[in-house]
């Protein structure tokens, strides 16, 4: 497995035209293919002194915008879903076979993507249909990834679900014990799960910073 970080230019996209005019931080979480061409993308984004309401607005006027589910969770920062009809990045990342961990913003028009490959065909041939697409890519750091920095399948399930569920909400929606019953192990067993989880996801954050 190659992990690699990508600084990419991104001019006709909804996240390079958001940041040009409103001075957010975006996170781009997971995203997913949507309809033919497009992709859905789950977001976080910290505000500083602009308004959701008109965040959005702003975003459902764009070309291809389909659909904008925005929500403050905590303080200035909101968490959603957007739904984009057409997003070439986005189907280069999933047509290429690789997995798109995260992706930030840096300035005014450049977006750093974390990109996870099986090898580095996929990395090339991913960064071959960037360069098509005049995206400009440029490899900022790559190394390969030890199998004990990955998160296990189970352990990405697990953790993925308290999070949706509201395990890490304050307060919680959701506790160690209704988890526990959902995948039919016992609490202790799943507090070990959590714990090594987080810390795997934490080590990955820090390592990039």
């Amino acid at each position: 497995m190659i992990e690699a970080v990508i600084s990419i230019e991104l001019p006709d996209v909804w996240i390079t035209k958001l940041i040009g005019r409103y001075n957010v931080d975006v996170r781009i979480l997971d995203t997913i293919p949507y309809g033919e061409d497009g992709c859905q993308d789950l977001i976080e984004m910290k505000l500083n002194d602009e308004k959701l309401d008109e965040i959005v607005e702003f975003l459902e006027g764009l070309p291809n915008m389909d659909s904008v589910t925005i929500e403050l969770v905590e303080g200035r920062k909101a968490i959603g879903v957007i739904q984009c009809t057409m997003c070439f990045a986005c189907r280069d990342v999933i047509e290429s076979n690789c997995f798109l961990v995260s992706a930030h913003t840096k300035d005014m028009s450049k977006v750093e993507w974390t990109v996870i490959a099986s090898d580095n065909q996929c990395m090339k041939d991913l960064i071959e249909r960037l360069g098509k697409h005049g995206a400009s890519p440029e490899v900022v750091k790559m190394k390969k990834v030890k199998e004990e920095e990955m998160l296990t399948e189970n352990q990405e399930k697990i953790v993925r679900t308290a999070y949706e569920r509201g395990y890490y909400d304050f307060p919680k929606r959701i506790g160690v014990k209704e988890l526990a019953d959902m995948f039919e192990i016992s609490t202790a067993t799943l507090s070990e799960i959590l714990r090594r989880g987080q810390r795997k996801i934490i080590e990955s954050y820090f390592e990039k910073k």
